[in-house]
Order: C-alpha cells, then structure tokens, then sequence
C-alpha cells in the first residue's frame, strides 16, 4: 500500500459551508448528528470486524480525549502503523480530533524507511495494530517515539483502549472544535531525503465537498476501500460515507453485507460503479 502522496492535489481549500458539514476534524459533530438521525446509521468493516456508525464516533471523541490526557498538543504528528482497516481509521481520525496530524505508515515498508520519515517528522507517539508491536518497538529504538499504543494486547505498548478511561483527574475535556491545523501527512523518499506533504483539514473538506456532490452517497450504498487511491482521498471518503450512512468495507478480503453489492469504490479515484440495491 503506497503512502507517497503528490503534493499538487489540484483541488481547492475553499468550499461553502452546509449546516452538517464537519467541524474542526472529519468527524467533528458526527456523533451529535448520528444520535439525531431516526434510522440506524451505517458500519465500518473489516474482514473480522465490524463496527456501527455511531460506536466509531463516540469511539474517536472518548480516544482524543485520552490523547490529549497523555500530553498530545495541537500540530503533533502521530504515526500509524495499521493495515486498512476500521483501526487504521480509527487512529487517523482520533489524530485529527484532537487537532494532530496523522502519518499514515506504509505496512510493508522496510524498518529503515519507517525509522527516517518517524525521525524526519519528530514523531513521539505511534498508534499500531498489536501484529506490528515488535516493528513499534524496535522503531521506538531508533527514532524518538516514546509511547506505543496498540489495538489489542501487546507486551511493552499502551492498549487503545487505556484511550477510552475517564480522567484521572476528573479533567472534563471534550475534543475542540475549530481544529484547522489538523490533517493527514503524506510522505515520499526522494534522493535528498524525506519528503513530507501535509494536507491541512481545508483540503479534506474540500475532497469530502468533492465527493459528496459528485457521488450522491446515500445510506443504501456500500463503498468499498482498499489500497488503490491516495491516502487522503481515502479518508475523505471514508469520511463522507459515515456522514452518509452508508456501510464502508475495508481491505480486499473483506466482504460487503450479505445481499449488498459494493456500489462505490477506489479505481484509483473513487467512482460509482452501480446504484444502491433499492435504487435498482
């Protein structure tokens, strides 16, 4: 899965502003709205796991707050470490919620290449998949990352859900809004070294605008996410749906639900490739 990511996006930071558009982060107000909408909203998916709609944001805003428990400061860089799945987005948009910038690691790249871009960014914290606790580790020795939280049990990481605790100082913080300085990291290795790209919550929102208009998502969709696209736009969209309603897959081996086929997917730009099954 490629994390170079180009810098010229060829898209617009300005966009006009609706009343459910997010705010701050891509889920920023998601939660408020998914306790409104009268009907069940949608899922996330992996190939063994699946969590509803409303679960994820709730789960975003309590896992930022912890964040910032942990001493998380507004522009800090986190890494990820995650194969794409519900956790990996999970972890980005935790990252943004509390105003930080997610920087999204390429599973299958070397140790070597993982050690310099965690050097070049000063990265001090990694959220990981407990399969890649070993890797978080020996990173932690050449870089300085200093804190490893892991989804799942892993010796010698923080589990994610340490994130989800009340305060122990009974500090009441909720995740801000208004967070502009948030966003995604891209980053590529070039012959002189790391070269990092950051793409601000203006240029999301202007790829969530984009989408919305262009792919009319409704709840009835399923959109599937895998490797091919950039990380970005992955996340707007992933974004979008869950605004939407709609179910998201991710990951190539994970299947749509039962009866459903995949309506919209990444081929690399997110395209509709069928109407929703009641619109047929």
């Amino acid at each position: 899965m490629g994390t170079g990511l180009s810098s010229g996006t060829g898209r617009s930071g300005r966009h006009l502003p609706r009343r459910d558009d997010p705010i701050g982060s891509l889920t920023g107000g998601l939660c408020e709205r998914l306790k409104l909408r009268p009907i069940r909203g949608g899922t996330i998916r992996g190939r063994n796991r699946r969590v509803d709609a409303l679960m994820f944001a709730a789960t975003v805003e309590r896992a930022a707050a912890g964040l910032s428990h942990r001493g998380m400061c507004l522009g800090d860089v986190v890494g990820v470490l995650a194969p794409l799945c519900p956790d990996r987005f999970l972890a980005t948009f935790t990252v943004m919620a509390v105003g930080g910038r997610a920087l999204l690691l390429d599973p299958d790249a070397s140790a070597e290449s993982h050690a310099a871009v965690l050097s070049e960014t000063d990265t001090r914290l990694l959220l990981v998949d407990a399969q890649f606790s070993r890797t978080a580790l020996e990173l932690a020795e050449r870089s300085r990352v200093r804190q490893i939280i892991a989804f799942g049990d892993a010796l010698g990481t923080t589990p994610f859900e340490e994130l989800l605790m009340p305060s122990p100082d009974g500090n009441g913080y909720s995740p801000v809004r208004g967070l502009f300085d948030n966003g995604v990291l891209g980053y590529e290795s070039t012959g002189d070294g790391i070269l990092t790209t950051l793409y601000p919550h203006s240029d999301l929102m202007a790829r969530f605008s984009e989408l919305r208009t262009r792919l009319e998502l409704t709840a009835q969709d399923v959109v599937a996410i895998d490797e091919r696209g950039d990380e970005p736009t992955r996340v707007a969209l992933v974004a979008l749906a869950l605004w939407t309603g709609a179910c998201v897959v991710t990951g190539r081996d994970c299947e749509p639900p039962e009866g459903r086929p995949v309506t919209v997917c990444c081929d690399p730009e997110p395209v509709r490739i069928a109407l929703p099954a009641s619109g047929r």
